[in-house]
């Protein structure tokens, strides 16, 4: 029996203008007014998941930084795995000085930090995800509490080499692109695979009474530590095969449908 729903957001949940579609609110609805969670888990803030999900569903569980952060019904954080604000700064302070064309963000918890409001991959994350950033000085990140993420964005190119100095100069942080225009650092073991087994066991669900919906690399230890994980048709072939549960893609349903098609065989989620 379905207890958690767990899904990714974008390329999963969000179809390509950025909507949940008709027919997965409707069934999402259902679930949870039978008493089923709904937990969404991306690398977006907890500011940028709740507009997405509050228009239809109560408050929900969130697990937002990639599982660096964990949130219950209620907000309480359950989980918080950050990187120290001074290691932070000195991150930020490197990209001003050695890749100056490259614009930084700073997440602690539900505050957005960035360099340049007006710069112009700023400007674009404040229309995708539907929030004002902070803008902020190197100083402004040392007095914060803790850092749940960084995220540097520039052209292509430019991040591709920046990666690789990160990497040599901060091995023990876990740096990767999440878009070949976008790099994200976090704390060492971020993944979404635990998270899910954190927030399972704060609601005393066992494992093999939950599901999961993602689209790419970064949604696979989710996918593998849930009962059953499914993926978007939009996904890499790479992860459709390693998981084997394909569902449509974030365009026609996918969510909705491999909900129904559950239904269909167990006569109920």
């Amino acid at each position: 029996m379905v207890k958690i729903i767990f899904s990714d957001i974008d390329g999963t949940l969000l179809n390509e203008d950025l909507m949940v579609s008709k027919k997965t609110r409707q069934i999402l609805s259902q679930a949870v007014g039978k008493g089923i969670l709904f937990v969404p888990v991306s690398a977006r803030m907890p500011e940028a998941i709740k507009p997405i999900i509050g228009d239809f569903l109560p408050a929900v569980p969130i697990i937002s930084y990639n599982g660096a952060f964990i949130q219950d019904i209620q907000g309480n954080v359950i989980g918080s795995t950050p990187m120290s604000s001074q290691l932070a700064r000195a991150i930020c302070q490197y990209v001003e000085t050695e890749r100056a064309e490259i614009a930084w963000n700073v997440y602690s918890g539900e505050i957005w930090l960035s360099q340049d409001r007006k710069n112009t991959w700023i400007a674009r994350e404040e229309r995708v995800v539907g929030l004002q950033s902070q803008e902020a000085d190197l100083e402004r990140i040392g007095h914060l509490p803790e850092v749940h993420k960084l995220l540097l964005m520039g052209e292509p190119e430019l991040i591709a080499v920046l990666e690789e100095e990160l990497k040599q100069l901060y091995p023990e942080l876990s740096i990767a692109r999440s878009l070949p225009y976008y790099l994200e650092i976090m704390a060492a073991g971020i993944h979404k695979g635990q998270a899910v087994r954190t927030l399972a066991q704060h609601y005393g669900v066992a494992m093999a009474d939950t599901i999961a919906f993602g689209d790419n690399f970064n949604d696979l230890d989710m996918l593998e530590a849930v009962g059953e994980g499914y993926v978007m048709a939009n996904g890499p072939e790479e992860v459709k095969k390693r998981i084997g549960r394909v569902t449509a893609d974030h365009n026609h349903d996918g969510i909705a449908q491999a909900l129904e098609k559950i239904i269909d065989e167990k006569g109920s989620l």
